[in-house]
């Protein structure tokens, strides 16, 4: 009995069972997704440094993108010394092209003992070792010019892969005070963790907050017998009130991944949270087993217990693609992607040529510039029927903050349909803040250039 409530729990979502055939209802909940994707707690402090140096240009000024010195407490992730260390001798659990182990993934502006880093003060006094985010004028226009610049601007960029330079960020996003606010010290919500690519569309998620992901891995570590001393490092620290979640504050007993019986995954979903990657694997067995009804259910239960994203519609999708009969819910459940913030499709290419096509917005024989031309044109359809049918767009209702989060939403959404230079559109997503009061956010997106 034990068993089969376990199993049922696993299936079940948070929001109830939506049932397949009125799919189209959940696009409701997509909209209020893609609405507050952008809508910022104001009290976060920007991880940005304030000192800006002038260089030998006259027509440029730089500033740290990165302050090494930011209290990690105040950029939505604690504990982040460990969880760079934990990634950088494990890999990074569900990522593509992060998970290679033994020091493949090197962190980021951080100073981690034992992984190669150089001493706190060598690196601040050495400018020739801080990255810089730079911006320039150029025919009246500023650009960034930096190594991270062209990185989607709300990621905080964590660790990179050496072998992929694919990079581990932290996704500045809202839902404070949701399942991933876990620290009785900070009312901020957790950022989610994810991967991306410096001039990619997207980012995949990997979990809704670094403590999840770090307990995946003492999890992972304990399956297999590997890397014990991880666990050890990952239980320092809790157990003194330090996160909120009873449940993820206790250290993890070693052998309990056996104990209960079912296998890494599905104690992970059981004991730890939701992770995409692990639903998806659950999905697609059952679905291998012919069990059409326990796949679709998993596809959902992922759809339900992590929202604002759209790569679990873009997934749900493609699972219904492999059924009989279910043409015209995988084509709802694709367009619910554009619904919903854009760079959550995926990671890559691909992913939006797949959500275009599952979709029935594009051919499979279109050109990649095709595939984006008509993903744009249907997107700018949903968006002015969406402002069509908004009262407070009608009564001009919306707030000043509330206009200015859609303005920059929908230039983040256009930019990854139109090659992705981030770059060049950090200093107009800053004002955009900055015209609302929002200095926090536009130091976070272009420090330079709101000193």
């Amino acid at each position: 009995m034990t068993k089969i409530l376990a199993a049922a729990w696993l299936c079940q979502t948070s929001m109830g069972f939506v049932s397949r055939e009125i799919i189209g209802k959940r696009t409701t909940a997509a909209l209020a997704s893609r609405r507050t994707f952008l809508n910022f707690s104001s009290s976060l402090s920007p991880p940005f440094s304030n000192n800006a140096r002038g260089t030998t240009s006259a027509i440029s000024t730089s500033t740290r993108l990165f302050s090494t010195s930011t209290d990690s407490a105040n950029l939505g992730i604690y504990r982040l010394e460990t969880l760079l260390t934990m990634l950088s001798s494990h890999g990074a659990p569900g990522s593509i092209g992060c998970s290679a182990p033994d020091g493949d993934l090197e962190p980021v502006y951080f100073d981690i003992p034992g992984v190669g880093s150089k001493d706190e003060n060598e690196k601040q006094n050495n400018d020739d070792e801080i990255p810089e985010l730079i911006t320039t004028l150029s025919d009246n226009k500023e650009v960034v010019d930096d190594e991270y610049a062209n990185l989607h601007p709300h990621l905080f960029p964590l660790a990179k892969s050496k072998s992929t330079g694919n990079l581990i960020c932290a996704l500045r996003r809202a839902f404070a005070g949701d399942a991933s606010d876990l620290y009785e010290n900070s009312s901020n919500a957790q950022w989610p963790i994810v991967e991306a690519q410096i001039g990619g569309p997207g980012m995949r998620l990997l979990a809704l907050n670094s403590e999840h992901l770090m307990r995946r891995i003492a999890c992972e570590c304990d399956s297999t017998g590997s890397r014990p001393h991880l666990i050890g490092l990952y239980n320092t620290d809790l157990g003194k009130d330090i996160v909120k979640d009873e449940l993820l504050d206790r250290p993890y007993e070693e052998g309990a991944v056996d104990q209960l019986g079912y296998g890494v995954d599905k104690y992970v979903l059981l004991r730890v949270g939701p992770f995409p990657d692990i639903y998806r694997s659950l999905a697609r067995g059952h679905a291998e087993r012919k069990d059409e009804s326990s796949a679709l259910i998993a596809a959902e239960s992922c759809n339900g217990k992590i929202s604002g994203f759209a790569s679990t519609f873009l997934f749900y999708s493609r699972l219904l693609d492999s059924l009989p009969n279910r043409s015209e819910e995988r084509r709802d459940a694709a367009r619910i992607c554009l619904r919903m913030p854009l760079p959550s499709i995926g990671l890559a290419t691909d992913e939006f040529r797949e959500a275009a096509v599952l979709g029935e917005i594009a051919n499979k024989n279109d050109s990649d510039a095709e595939v984006f031309a008509k993903l744009k044109d249907m997107y700018e359809k949903y968006r002015d029927h969406e402002n069509n049918d908004d009262p407070r767009a009608g009564n001009n209702d919306m707030t000043p903050e509330q206009k200015a989060i859609d303005e920059a939403n929908y230039i983040i959404d256009t930019t990854a349909l139109t090659g992705s230079n981030w770059a060049k559109v950090r200093p107009q997503i800053a004002d955009i803040y900055k015209a609302v009061g929002r200095i926090d956010m536009a130091n976070f997106v272009c420090p330079s250039a709101h000193n």
